[in-house]
């Protein structure tokens, strides 16, 4: 490691507050990576939570390494640097695993890019016996493993809660370290260990029309590797173990409060895959709480649905009277109760979050978000009644169905919205802002979407920019779109198959744009991305088992192409709706069906 990147390291370092005692002596040395600057990955809970679960472990040492900072790549590239680990400062050669947690497509690139930057191949295939095992775990993987999947030696499969410590005494009890080959370890791992899925043993095979028609498997392997769940009755709250001043939260203990939600949005990956919802209760989140108050009073409650939580009320007036500072990931409109916003006024918070999702009740029938316009209005209203001065809201361009009047009562929303919120500033000395986070649509696996074809950059541009010109006039409103281009690359690398690994190599090896390695390939990433599955086609996808019934998520496409809005989840514990609890009262049941999830 150069003093360059050792210095910031160090200087990092002493910014932290911790409640993690690290074991620097542990004979399985882990190096868990995040493919995004310290600020991401610092911000980002599921990292900090596998962070946890493995130095938690006597025996083992897990430290970090992240994409390296601008200054240093040109050091990178040129190969007079090598990526070391955050702790330490060791190459991460020198490491048992490198283990990456990846919440996001669009950063698969900067996995291949930290892989050949440690001085390592990126195929699993071409690497030395003696190098360091290579695996990958995170949301992003256990929704679609395949394009990453030559490069891996395995993935973890599942929430890391019931993954890390059974991965760990799986490895061991096989040998572990460097005492068996690397094709021993995955044979061992993919036959004993559940969750972990090793791709060198399932082999797919393409018709004449580039369709995947089927998985062939080699050795004693499960057919699909079933993603395993943890249960709040029996873990602790995923947490902040480390706070920083650099991080999108600065200074701010994250609490993970509830996984999955139950409202049943058709585009929404969380609310299927984490099925059913889980809640904590409020002891054990204040248990969390209580350890980090010595260190700061800002705390943030994270969840898919925060206001969902049934003890939310309770929870906010336990924390307020606490002299915490509360933060939320985002609210839902229909449930801004007054507790909660006086909650976000006790932590003099000048800004919250809403997600509409998009402009219309129409639309929002269409993809499953049950909210009113007066929903919306009412929570603005409520939000600045007590000072929150700031509002953001977020919506998607290019939906199924969308069509020009969707987009023109996103217009109509925000001018009644700032109407409204207009009237209750009336008398005050600063009127706030409305901030509009645009977003291109991305289908998801294992949501009803999941079969629908991506908009396209063009029109999604066209949308941008008559929105743009529709808003840009609006007074205190506030208007921020991502880039269709990277959206068309999220939605490749989101559910495309193995064959999609050669063009995202060629980014990093060849420096090719995507562009150019589109061209050097035999089929046209549009067939990834532009066409719509027929419903029948096998998934790549569908190695993964996450107990939904293929039957059910085909029927609320269906249904949200005839307009009928979508049911919630009954959270009911004999519930066979989509296949979740019928599966966890079998989990063995799993390990069966080639064709996808179950009909």
């Amino acid at each position: 490691m150069s003093w360059k990147q050792r210095r910031l390291s160090q200087q990092r370092l002493s910014k932290e507050k911790s409640i993690l005692s690290w074991n620097a002596g542990g004979s399985v040395r882990i190096v868990l990576a995040f493919p995004n600057t310290y600020w991401v990955g610092m911000s980002n809970l599921g990292f900090q939570t596998a962070y946890r679960l493995f130095n938690r472990i006597p025996d083992v040492t897990c430290e970090r390494v992240f994409y390296p900072d601008p200054e240093v790549i040109p050091a990178c590239r040129s190969g007079r640097e090598r990526l070391a680990s955050f702790e330490s400062a060791r190459p991460l050669t020198d490491f048992h695993l490198i283990a990456f947690s990846v919440s996001f497509e669009n950063d698969y690139p900067a996995v291949l890019e930290m892989l050949h930057w440690a001085g390592l191949a990126l195929r699993s295939a071409e690497r030395h016996p003696r190098d360091p095992l290579v695996a990958a775990g995170g949301v992003a993987v256990f929704l679609n493993p395949e394009p990453l999947a030559p490069f891996m030696d395995f993935f973890f499969i599942g929430e890391a809660e019931g993954l890390v410590e059974p991965f760990v005494r799986t490895w061991k009890d096989a040998g572990g370290g460097r005492e068996l080959s690397r094709e021993d370890v995955g044979q061992a791992l993919a036959e004993r260990c559940a969750g972990i899925y090793v791709p060198r043993f399932y082999t797919p095979r393409y018709g004449p029309s580039g369709v995947l028609e089927a998985v062939e498997r080699t050795g004693k392997v499960p057919r699909r590797i079933h993603a395993l769940k943890a249960h709040p009755g029996t873990t602790l709250p995923a947490h902040s173990v480390i706070v920083t001043e650099e991080t999108e939260f600065s200074d701010t203990a994250l609490i993970e409060i509830g996984r999955g939600c139950g409202r049943g949005c058709r585009f929404c990956a969380a609310g299927f895959v984490y099925r059913p919802p889980r809640f904590h209760d409020v002891s054990s989140i204040e248990s969390i709480v209580d350890r980090w108050l010595p260190h700061t009073s800002r705390i943030g409650l994270v969840s898919p649905a925060v206001s969902d939580h049934p003890q939310m009320d309770v929870l906010c007036r336990r924390l307020v009277e606490r002299g915490v500072q509360v933060h939320f990931s985002s609210l839902r409109a229909d449930k801004v109760s007054p507790d909660i916003v006086t909650a976000l006024g006790e932590s003099a918070l000048k800004g919250a979050a809403v997600a509409p999702e998009a402009g219309s009740e129409r639309l929002r029938a269409v993809i499953g978000k049950s909210l009113t316009d007066e929903d919306v209005l009412t929570a603005a209203e409520r939000l600045t009644d007590y000072g929150i001065a700031q509002l953001k809201l977020y919506f998607m361009i290019g939906l199924p169905s969308e069509t020009r009047e969707d987009l023109a009562a996103i217009v109509d929303l925000i001018k009644r919205l700032k109407h409204r919120v207009l009237e209750r500033s009336r008398g005050r000395k600063k009127m706030g802002v409305i901030t509009l986070s645009i977003h291109s649509f991305v289908p998801k696996p294992f949501t009803p979407f999941q079969w629908a074809a991506f908009a396209g950059v063009g029109e999604l541009k066209t949308k941008a920019k008559w929105l743009q010109q529709a808003l840009g006039k609006v007074p205190n409103v506030r208007v921020h779109f991502d880039l269709p281009k990277w959206s068309y690359i999220q939605a490749l690398l989101a559910r495309g198959d193995r064959r999609v690994a050669d063009l995202l190599e060629k980014t990093v090896l060849g420096n090719m744009s995507w562009a150019q390695a589109a061209k050097t390939s035999v089929l046209n990433p549009d067939f990834w991305v532009m066409r719509e599955r027929g419903s029948e086609e096998l998934f790549p996808w569908e190695i993964v088992d996450h107990g939904l019934k293929r039957s059910f998520l085909r029927a609320q496409y269906e249904q949200a192409l005839q307009g009928l809005p979508s049911e919630p989840c009954p959270q009911e514990p004999e519930c066979r709706t989509c296949g979740v609890c019928v599966r966890s009262a079998a989990p063995s049941a799993t390990q069966g069906g080639q064709e996808g999830t179950s009909s």
